[in-house]
Protein backbone atom coordinates (compact mmCIF):
# COMPACT_ATOMS: atom_id res chain seq x y z
CA UNK A 1 0.00 0.00 0.00
CA UNK A 2 1.33 3.45 -0.84
CA UNK A 3 -0.09 6.78 1.29
CA UNK A 4 0.74 10.17 1.83
CA UNK A 5 4.05 12.08 0.83
CA UNK A 6 5.66 12.57 3.65
CA UNK A 7 5.33 10.61 7.64
CA UNK A 8 5.15 12.73 10.46
CA UNK A 9 8.82 12.07 10.81
CA UNK A 10 9.20 13.60 7.44
CA UNK A 11 10.79 10.36 5.71
CA UNK A 12 10.08 10.20 2.22
CA UNK A 13 10.78 7.49 -0.54
CA UNK A 14 14.03 8.69 -1.06
CA UNK A 15 15.26 7.88 2.08
CA UNK A 16 13.55 4.09 1.98
CA UNK A 17 13.92 0.94 -0.14
CA UNK A 18 14.37 1.64 -4.27
CA UNK A 19 11.77 1.22 -6.83
CA UNK A 20 9.50 3.34 -4.27
CA UNK A 21 8.14 6.57 -6.59
CA UNK A 22 9.95 9.48 -5.55
CA UNK A 23 8.48 11.24 -2.86
CA UNK A 24 5.75 8.23 -1.65
CA UNK A 25 6.16 6.35 1.57
CA UNK A 26 4.53 2.78 2.20
CA UNK A 27 2.47 3.49 4.97
CA UNK A 28 1.40 0.17 6.39
CA UNK A 29 -0.82 -0.42 9.50
CA UNK A 30 1.13 -1.91 12.06
CA UNK A 31 -0.78 -4.09 14.84
CA UNK A 32 -0.04 -4.91 18.10
CA UNK A 33 -2.40 -7.55 20.35
CA UNK A 34 -4.09 -5.68 23.26
CA UNK A 35 -5.77 -6.51 26.37
CA UNK A 36 -9.07 -5.24 27.07
CA UNK A 37 -11.48 -6.37 29.84
CA UNK A 38 -9.62 -9.87 29.83
CA UNK A 39 -10.29 -10.11 26.05
CA UNK A 40 -6.90 -10.16 23.07
CA UNK A 41 -8.06 -7.63 20.65
CA UNK A 42 -5.78 -6.11 17.79
CA UNK A 43 -5.33 -2.42 17.56
CA UNK A 44 -2.45 0.06 15.57
CA UNK A 45 0.46 -0.48 17.67
CA UNK A 46 1.57 3.56 17.97
CA UNK A 47 4.99 2.96 18.86
CA UNK A 48 5.33 1.29 15.81
CA UNK A 49 3.52 3.70 13.57
CA UNK A 50 6.05 6.64 14.60
CA UNK A 51 9.01 3.86 13.95
CA UNK A 52 8.17 2.70 10.66
CA UNK A 53 8.39 2.45 7.75
CA UNK A 54 12.41 1.96 7.85
CA UNK A 55 13.17 2.19 11.81
CA UNK A 56 13.41 4.26 14.27
CA UNK A 57 14.27 5.00 17.69
CA UNK A 58 12.05 2.46 19.70
CA UNK A 59 12.70 4.19 23.17
CA UNK A 60 12.26 8.39 22.21
CA UNK A 61 8.67 6.92 20.19
CA UNK A 62 7.81 5.53 23.40
CA UNK A 63 8.59 8.65 25.33
CA UNK A 64 6.66 11.05 22.97
CA UNK A 65 3.78 8.94 23.24
CA UNK A 66 3.89 9.83 26.97
CA UNK A 67 4.92 6.59 28.00
CA UNK A 68 6.98 6.02 31.46
CA UNK A 69 8.90 3.00 32.47
CA UNK A 70 6.73 1.65 35.53
CA UNK A 71 8.31 -1.86 35.86
CA UNK A 72 11.03 -4.04 34.66
CA UNK A 73 11.77 -7.70 34.93
CA UNK A 74 14.50 -9.46 33.97
CA UNK A 75 17.60 -8.16 32.72
CA UNK A 76 19.60 -9.04 29.57
CA UNK A 77 21.50 -11.24 28.63
CA UNK A 78 20.41 -13.36 31.62
CA UNK A 79 17.36 -14.04 30.70
CA UNK A 80 15.74 -15.16 27.43
CA UNK A 81 13.10 -11.73 27.31
CA UNK A 82 13.33 -8.92 29.29
CA UNK A 83 9.71 -7.01 29.75
CA UNK A 84 9.44 -3.66 30.91
CA UNK A 85 6.37 -2.30 31.63
CA UNK A 86 5.33 1.47 30.72
CA UNK A 87 2.13 3.28 31.16
CA UNK A 88 0.42 7.02 30.26
CA UNK A 89 -2.25 9.00 32.26
CA UNK A 90 -4.75 8.57 29.46
CA UNK A 91 -6.20 5.96 27.60
CA UNK A 92 -6.22 4.18 24.98
CA UNK A 93 -3.81 1.98 25.01
CA UNK A 94 -2.70 3.29 28.56
CA UNK A 95 -0.61 0.12 29.20
CA UNK A 96 2.90 -0.75 27.03
CA UNK A 97 4.52 -4.25 27.63
CA UNK A 98 7.64 -4.05 25.72
CA UNK A 99 9.37 -7.62 25.09
CA UNK A 100 13.05 -7.76 23.97
CA UNK A 101 14.66 -10.72 23.12
CA UNK A 102 18.44 -11.79 23.94
CA UNK A 103 18.90 -13.07 20.78
CA UNK A 104 18.77 -9.70 18.27
CA UNK A 105 17.82 -5.90 18.20
CA UNK A 106 13.69 -6.58 18.55
CA UNK A 107 11.26 -5.26 20.40
CA UNK A 108 7.53 -6.31 20.43
CA UNK A 109 4.79 -4.74 22.06
CA UNK A 110 1.62 -5.43 24.02
CA UNK A 111 -0.96 -3.25 25.05
CA UNK A 112 -3.36 -3.33 27.90
CA UNK A 113 -6.73 -0.94 28.47
CA UNK A 114 -6.62 -1.00 32.38
CA UNK A 115 -4.35 -1.76 35.16
CA UNK A 116 -5.92 -4.98 35.93
CA UNK A 117 -5.46 -5.96 32.30
CA UNK A 118 -1.46 -4.92 32.43
CA UNK A 119 -1.47 -7.08 36.45
CA UNK A 120 -2.81 -10.11 34.12
CA UNK A 121 0.00 -9.31 31.28
CA UNK A 122 2.43 -9.44 33.88
CA UNK A 123 1.57 -12.16 36.15
CA UNK A 124 1.17 -14.20 32.53
CA UNK A 125 4.48 -13.19 31.02
CA UNK A 126 6.88 -12.62 33.69
CA UNK A 127 7.79 -16.30 34.17
CA UNK A 128 9.72 -16.11 30.33
CA UNK A 129 11.87 -13.63 31.89
CA UNK A 130 13.09 -15.67 34.72
CA UNK A 131 16.88 -17.08 34.38
CA UNK A 132 16.63 -20.25 33.07
CA UNK A 133 20.07 -22.70 34.26
CA UNK A 134 19.64 -25.66 32.12
CA UNK A 135 16.92 -28.46 32.60
CA UNK A 136 15.87 -27.24 36.44
CA UNK A 137 14.59 -23.73 37.99
CA UNK A 138 17.67 -23.17 39.27
CA UNK A 139 18.00 -22.63 42.28
CA UNK A 140 15.28 -21.06 45.12
CA UNK A 141 15.71 -17.88 46.75
CA UNK A 142 17.98 -19.33 49.94
CA UNK A 143 20.12 -20.81 47.28
CA UNK A 144 18.58 -24.21 47.40
CA UNK A 145 18.49 -26.78 44.62
CA UNK A 146 15.25 -27.21 42.71
CA UNK A 147 15.29 -30.66 44.52
CA UNK A 148 15.80 -29.30 48.23
CA UNK A 149 19.00 -30.31 48.40
CA UNK A 150 21.99 -28.05 50.82
CA UNK A 151 24.96 -27.28 50.69
CA UNK A 152 27.83 -29.20 52.92
CA UNK A 153 28.45 -26.39 54.57
CA UNK A 154 24.68 -25.59 55.73
CA UNK A 155 25.37 -29.51 58.01
CA UNK A 156 22.75 -31.57 58.83
CA UNK A 157 19.63 -30.80 60.00
CA UNK A 158 20.88 -26.79 60.91
CA UNK A 159 18.48 -24.51 60.80
CA UNK A 160 18.34 -21.59 58.22
CA UNK A 161 19.22 -18.24 59.37
CA UNK A 162 17.60 -14.37 58.18
CA UNK A 163 19.17 -11.83 59.88
CA UNK A 164 20.69 -13.50 62.73
CA UNK A 165 17.67 -14.96 64.07
CA UNK A 166 16.62 -19.09 63.43
CA UNK A 167 13.87 -19.78 61.41
CA UNK A 168 10.76 -21.65 62.25
CA UNK A 169 10.45 -24.86 60.51
CA UNK A 170 8.42 -26.25 58.55
CA UNK A 171 5.07 -27.81 59.76
CA UNK A 172 5.24 -31.51 59.04
CA UNK A 173 1.76 -31.96 59.59
CA UNK A 174 -1.28 -31.08 57.56
CA UNK A 175 -3.53 -28.36 59.81
CA UNK A 176 -6.37 -29.29 60.53
CA UNK A 177 -9.64 -27.79 60.40
CA UNK A 178 -10.82 -26.11 63.83
CA UNK A 179 -14.44 -27.42 62.87
CA UNK A 180 -15.64 -29.62 60.48
CA UNK A 181 -18.99 -27.64 59.54
CA UNK A 182 -19.83 -25.72 56.67
CA UNK A 183 -18.36 -21.96 57.36
CA UNK A 184 -21.53 -19.67 59.44
CA UNK A 185 -23.83 -17.86 56.55
CA UNK A 186 -23.06 -14.18 56.38
CA UNK A 187 -26.54 -12.15 57.00
CA UNK A 188 -25.39 -8.98 55.37
CA UNK A 189 -21.97 -7.21 54.49
CA UNK A 190 -20.88 -4.75 56.39
CA UNK A 191 -20.34 -1.22 54.54
CA UNK A 192 -17.32 0.60 55.20
CA UNK A 193 -17.66 2.88 58.33
CA UNK A 194 -20.64 1.00 59.67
Amino acid sequence: MYGESLTPRGVTAADGPPGLPWGVIMNEMIHAWCLVNGSWVEREDPVMAICEPYGGDVRAAVANLGYEAWCQVGELPSVPVSLTLYSRETPPLQFLLQLEGNAGNVVEHIFAETLPDAMELLARWTPIARPWYGQGRGPDVRGHAEDGSRHPQDGPGRPETTSGRPRTRRRTARPRPVSSGPPPAVDHLASPGA
